[in-house]
Parts: structure tokens; C-alpha cells; sequence
């Protein structure tokens, strides 16, 4: 059976990465002369029911690829599993057509990332796939394609790019998405229903893409005689539906403490910057792009939302306040190579309102939760080095310039030391307390958004927007500097 682009109702913003994706694998070889190296692997990943499958399908036929499906069957014993691995990659390799190696519900077969479990059998799978992904090359007839529901569970050695270069995740639908699924459905029957699909699709929040359908199949098999569909039939179906097929699955303890800290970073980053952004869980983040930036020039871990695709209007300096720029070869400050990257200057209020941002995180923890857990370490140590670097760098004065190198060489009094680091500590403090005042006054939207933050695990800017507006948005405080000087 062949899929379109049509088959996919709602998911505007996966499908146009599906689409780009679909335009790179059918122009390989022009991109092959360009230098680019095309991806290895690719993971479709979200919740069960969210059309995971259906976007590899669409994938296959829009590029005309062969599905080399790897159906282990069943199949227990070690030495059997890698010979089927094995088998399919070698039809893939030998295929005169473009292929596909399918594997759906990658998750349930490895060991996660903790090992938890690993049994003989999941590491016979792992080692299998990552020799197997490890062998081919950009100039493979073939592709590896994978679906999973836990992404966050799986081994890091095999999600890391050069093997999996390409992940989409696939949510729970958006209320437009919604509409489109329903409307789809709806289509294809001769009922007519009470309710629009609008109204509709805004009574089922928690649905997925199944759900939905089998919402609608269900409400077709109980119309009356003549094909209608009452509202009061509809929203029947709603309840039994959701008291008995929607998953509530249950929020990990840190799940729920991590996004309190990332919301709390990202309310006070907004409130100084109104750039782009992605709210996200994990560490090394204040969900900002534009204070992530900030926070790199001394700690390189806060560059990690390089390479993740916020739209062409945004550009670099997009609600900041660069003072100007500089070569990146330190070496020759009039190379004008247009490959070398541009170095961007920072004021000493950035750097502050930064800090603010790392320790919006702790506030929130402090507010929200009426207690501080661990991770706030991450943020604390990043705070460190970001103030060891504007010290170096001179931002605090003369007489408060110190670092590991000039302290080997010229050897600080232990007054000098204790001066600046009293000073450390004093902003800090200074940078938490006007933290804790943004977070106090966006206490019910940070709790609001938590549970919202663990489902979805990542949200862009413009569904974030929407989200943030609906629960009565973001109070934003005038609070001038971010510290005294």
C-alpha cells in the first residue's frame, strides 16, 4: 500500500521534518557531491498511538525505499537473534532497490540506559546494531529506521549521532492536530454528528491519534438508525473512553523535580529575554537560546541546542543585546574566512541576568516544592564558572580579577581570595533573590506547567506560547540590573 503526506492528519511541524527528510534521502546523491553525509539511522519516538509507524510508512513510500522489516519472532536465543540482525542487513545491502531496515518498538528489545535489566538477549541486540550501524556508509543503498515509545530509556551508545542522526519525536496530538484527525475520520463516514470537530476535538485534551479513531468508530457503531450522533452520545463515549483506554501513565519523582527546576530557569530567562527558546528536561539548560549562549562562553555544555531547527526568522542576536562581534581565529583577527564563526561580547548585565536564569531553578524548587533537591547542583556549578570567567575577564573590577593560572603564578593573600569570593557569594545571593521574586509571582503557571512539561518532554516556542497563554500567562518584573555593581 502506498502512503502520502495526506495520510498524516494534524502534526504540521513533524511532517515538515518528515517532508525535508524525505527531500534529502530522494536527492542523496546531489547532497553525496555537496560533501554532506546523508543519516544512518533515524527514530520515530512518543507515546503509544501517536502515529509513530504510520510516519516511517509514509517515509518508505514517499522515497520509494524497500521495507526490510527485522521481526525477531519470538526468537530467544542469542546466536539466532544476530544471524536474523544480520540477515536483514545483508538483503538491504544486496538490494537493488533503496531500502529500508525497519525495526518498530525498538525500547522493548534493548536494555534501557540505566540497566535496570539486560538479559543476554537484549545485549546480543545492542552489540548486533551497533557493529551493523557502525559498518555502513553514507553511500549506502539502505537506512535504518526505528519506532519507540521510551527514547529516554535507550542505551546512549546507540542514539548518538553518526548511528541514530535523526530523531523525531512524535506527541500526543495538539488541538489542531485534533480537529484534523477527527475531521479526517469523519470524512470517511455517511453519519452526521451533533458537534463539530472543533468542539469535539477540545473535549479530548489526553487523547492520542488511536484514540481519536476509535472515539469515532465507536460513536458510528452506537448512531441511531437513521446515522446520527448526538452529543450526548458523544460525550458518553468520551467518559467510557477515558475512564478505560487512555494510559495514565505515572510521573517519575525526578521527572517532576527536574521540570520544576527548568521552568523556574526558563520564567526567570523570559522575563530578561524574549528570544527563542525550547522548554525542555535535562540538565545543562535554562531554556533559553539566547542565555544557553550566554552560559557557554564558559561552560561548553550549554551549547547543546546547536543543530535543533527554531525556524529561519530567528536570527543570532534576536532579543539579546550583542555589543559586537569578533573573529573566532584568535590567531588572526583580520582573517575574513566567511567559515569562521563569529564571537559574541557580552555585557557584564548579561552575564548577571544569566545567573539569574541558573538560579531561577533553585527558587523554583524553594517555591514550588518547599524544598531543594540535589540537582540543583548542575546549576550551581555552572554559576561558578560563569562567575570565575566574568571575574577573569574583568567584569568585576581590578581588584577582583582571579583565576586557577594567575593564582599557580602570582600567588593571592588569603584575604584577596576570601575578598572575592565573599563578593562571589554576594552576588549570587543577590542574583537568587531577584529570582525568587519572578518566581514567586509565577508560582500557579510554573505549577501548571510542570505536569505538562514531564508529558510532553519538549516543547518550541510556538506551542509553548499557546500553552502559557491558555493557563493565563507569564508576569514579567521590571527588576533594572541584575545585580548591584
Amino acid at each position: 500500500m502506498k502512503y502520502t503526506f495526506d495520510d498524516i492528519a494534524g502534526y504540521e511541524q513533524e511532517k515538515a521534518e518528515l517532508k525535508k527528510l524525505c527531500e534529502i534521502i530522494a536527492n542523496r546523491k546531489a547532497y553525496e557531491k555537496m560533501g554532506a553525509s546523508l543519516p544512518k539511522g533515524i527514530i520515530f519516538y512518543g507515546d503509544t498511538g501517536t502515529g509513530k509507524t504510520l510516519f516511517a510508512k509514509v517515509l518508505a513510500s514517499v522515497c520509494d525505499l524497500k521495507i526490510l522489516s527485522i521481526d525477531l519472532g519470538g526468537l530467544s536465543d542469542e546466536r539466532a537473534i544476530a544471524r536474523r540482525i544480520r540477515k536483514v542487513f545483508a538483503e538491504a545491502e544486496k538490494s537493488a532497490k533503496p531500502a529500508m531496515i525497519f525495526f518498530d518498538e525498538l525500547d522493548k528489545v534493548l536494555p534501557n540506559e540505566r540497566e535496570e535489566y539486560v538479559t543476554d538477549r537484549a545485549k546480543s541486540i545492542l552489540a548486533q546494531l551497533l557493529t551493523l550501524i557502525d559498518g555502513m556508509e553514507s553511500g549506502n543503498n539502505f537506512i535504518f529506521v526505528a519506532t519507540c515509545n521510551g527514547y529516554n530509556s535507550l542505551p546512549q551508545t546507540l542514539v548518538r549521532p553518526g548511528r541514530i542522526d535523526k530523531k523525531i519525536h512524535i506527541a500526543e496530538p495538539d488541538y489542531p492536530s485534533r480537529v484534523a484527525i477527527l475531521e479526517m475520520y469523519a470524512r470517511r463516514t455517511s453519519c452526521s454528528f451533533e458537534m463539530s470537530m472543533e468542539e469535539l476535538a477540545r473535549l479530548c485534551p489526553d487523547f492520542s491519534c488511536a484514540a481519536l479513531e476509535t472515539l469515532i468508530n465507536e460513536c458510528i457503531l452506537q448512531s441511531d438508525a437513521d446515522g446520527f450522533i448526538s452529543e450526548k452520545l458523544i460525550k458518553e463515549r468520551i467518559l467510557e473512553s477515558r475512564s478505560q483506554d487512555i494510559p495514565r501513565p505515572s510521573s517519575s519523582q525526578a521527572d517532576y523535580i527536574q521540570a520544576c527546576r527548568n521552568i523556574g530557569s526558563f520564567v526567570v530567562a523570559k522575563n530578561f529575554n524574549d528570544g527563542e527558546y525550547l522548554l525542555r528536561l535535562g540538565d545543562n539548560t535554562v531554556c533559553n537560546l539566547y542565555f544557553n549562549g550566554v552560559i557557554s562562553d564558559f561552560d561548553d555544555d550549554f551549547d547543546d541546542e546547536d543543530g535543533i531547527d527554531f525556524g529561519e526568522e530567528f536570527t543570532a542576536d534576536e532579543g539579546g543585546a550583542a555589543i559586537g562581534f569578533r573573529d573566532s581565529d584568535e590567531d588572526d583577527g583580520f582573517d575574513d574566512d566567511e567559515d569562521d564563526q563569529p564571537y559574541m561580547y557580552y555585557t557584564k548585565t548579561e552575564y548577571l541576568q544569566a545567573l539569574c536564569a541558573l538560579m531561577g531553578g533553585y527558587a523554583a524548587e524553594e517555591v514550588v516544592l518547599n524544598k531543594i533537591y540535589d540537582n540543583v547542583q548542575f546549576p550551581l556549578t555552572t554559576a561558578d564558572m560563569v562567575l570565575m570567567g566574568i571575574s577573569h575577564a574583568g567584569l568585576l573590577g581590578l581588584n577582583l580579577r582571579y583565576n586557577d593560572a594567575r593564582h599557580d603564578e602570582l600567588r593571592y593573600s588569603d584575604e584577596r581570595i576570601q575578598r572575592i569570593n565573599d563578593e562571589f557569594d554576594r552576588i549570587l545571593d543577590d542574583c537568587l533573590k531577584k529570582a525568587r521574586l519572578i518566581v514567586e509571582a509565577n508560582a500557579a503557571l510554573i505549577r501548571k506547567l510542570i505536569p505538562v512539561l514531564v508529558d510532553k518532554r519538549s516543547i518550541f516556542r510556538g506551542e509553548c506560547e499557546k500553552i502559557i497563554s491558555e493557563l493565563g500567562g507569564i508576569t514579567k518584573l521590571s527588576l533594572g540590573e541584575a545585580a548591584p555593581n
